[in-house]
């Protein structure tokens, strides 16, 4: 069996719905469709398929750095209550999308249309990104990222203020896992300082991991006694910044092991 657990849809930064992502899990026995700060897609999955996981990608800050943390919920309990206290997440995204389109004109000379941000539930960078090329504003994904919005460009704007703790203590509240997101790509925060605040895994097996690192955050898993998963981290066919459904996966004990730990959550 297999399972990738984390993919995006059209709600958040995903250009698929869906539909069209459950296209492409056919090799898949399980997965999770996890969109910024929204349940939608994640539900609307798990009316259509019982191979899907309810989860959610959680936006934190730690030391002034983004720290994402997955959450999986065994069951429908109480999530419409978590969606409501994530509306304040998405609000200030929305607002965070007019700020970002100020600073573009103020500093590249360009407006964006917005009216893009009513036709998704969870407006990211990624989002913008797309629209920029979309419009037809001669970038291209990867330099927007680098020279526009990306940390420490003119028009970045951080998407939380929501510390990494309670964003850990909201996933449990509801009786989710609550997994840190993509260790590999923490630059200032060590992956041990986010465990310390009471995580249940580490999303060791990643699409994007640098040489070694898979082997590294099992082994830390391990020691700590933390559930291993797997994501993708799939946006959109082709992508070069993440991965394709299933181009990595959870497999054997490890998937067992949260899959067991799933059905008991944290209540």
């Amino acid at each position: 069996m297999r399972g990738d657990f984390h993919i995006h849809t059209k709600y958040s930064d995903g250009r698929l719905s869906v539909a069209e992502v459950l296209a492409l899990t056919n090799e898949l026995d399980f997965f999770s469709i996890t969109d910024h700060d929204c349940l939608t897609g994640s539900l609307e999955a798990a009316k259509l398929t019982n191979k899907a996981i309810i989860g959610v990608e959680l936006s934190t800050e730690h030391l002034t750095e983004s720290i994402h943390i997955l959450g999986y919920f065994p069951d429908l309990s109480g999530l419409k209550v978590l969606n409501q206290k994530l509306e304040i997440q998405r609000k200030h995204r929305f607002e965070r999308a007019f700020k970002i389109r100020d600073l573009l004109k103020a500093h590249f000379g360009f407006e964006m249309n917005m009216d893009f941000v009513t036709t998704v539930d969870s407006v990211t960078r990624g989002t913008i990104a797309t629209e920029i090329v979309r419009q037809g504003f001669p970038y291209t994904r990867e330099y927007i990222f680098k020279y526009m919005i990306g940390r420490g460009c003119p028009a970045y704007i951080p998407s939380t203020k929501l510390k990494t703790a309670e964003g850990i203590k909201l996933i449990h509240q509801f009786g989710g896992l609550a997994i840190l997101a993509h260790p590999t790509l923490l630059v200032k925060v060590n992956a041990r300082a986010i465990i310390a605040m009471g995580v249940d895994g580490l999303e060791a097996v990643y699409s994007k991991n640098q040489i070694g690192h898979q082997e590294m955050f099992i082994q830390m898993a391990q020691e700590y006694g933390l559930l291993i998963t797997a994501g993708s981290d799939f946006h959109f066919p082709d992508d070069q910044k993440h991965g394709s459904v299933g181009s990595v996966s959870l497999e054997g004990a490890h998937l067992n092991e949260f899959l067991e730990k799933l059905k008991k959550g944290n209540k």
